[in-house]
């Protein structure tokens, strides 16, 4: 059974989209991260100037009016100052439940970018332990299987070389043997096979 090719060129297609999925997610973290910090900082500033401005205006003009009119626009004044103080109030309490839950919305979201990236790196890193063992399995297999034919090459090499011949009936096969030759194997029976003239 042969085992699938292995495309490197689809493999670097891959690593290049994980690489541009991480920056775009790096870009989008921290526009988030810039956008939800000024957005807070707006709300605090806001929170605390607008009760300092709306005193200093109410006295400034309550300064020019004499202290009766003063005590007497003073005390109508007080009650919608009050109501506006407390609609201010709640008004910052909701900005702050607002800014609560954009930053909640804005940690899921990277909670679920950073799975992407890691879902992403894990498959590259798959891909790419596939392709080294695929590589590895087939350098084993080849490497056997040139060493099994350079034994038969050399195995020919020593056929042609050497002087035998089919003889007898039914045919067998003949050889030239030197006699005197070092003798091998078991038993010693084995003796090589003189060369062809």
């Amino acid at each position: 059974m042969n085992p699938p090719a292995v495309n490197e060129h689809d493999l670097d297609a891959l690593v290049a989209r994980t690489a541009l999925l991480m920056a775009q997610f790096q870009r989008m973290q921290a526009d988030l991260e810039q956008q939800q910090s000024q957005a807070i900082a707006s709300l605090e500033q806001l929170s605390r100037i607008l009760p300092v401005q709306l005193r200093s205006s109410a006295d400034a003009a309550l300064g020019a009016v004499g202290r009766e009119g003063a005590a007497m626009v003073q005390g109508a004044l007080q009650q919608p100052l009050k109501a506006y103080e407390t609609q201010l109030a709640q008004s910052a309490t909701r900005l702050a439940d607002s800014a609560q839950t954009l930053a909640g919305s804005i940690d899921q979201q990277r909670r679920v970018a950073r799975s992407v990236a890691w879902k992403s790196v894990a498959s590259a890193v798959a891909a790419v332990s596939l392709v080294l063992g695929g590589g590895a399995w087939l350098g084993t297999r080849y490497r056997a299987d040139l060493e099994r034919d350079r034994i038969q090459a050399e195995l020919m090499r020593a056929y042609n070389q050497a002087d035998v011949v089919l003889c007898g009936k039914p045919q067998r096969l003949c050889a030239n043997v030197d006699s005197k030759g070092p003798a091998y194997g078991e038993g010693r029976r084995y003796r090589p096979v003189r060369p062809r003239p």
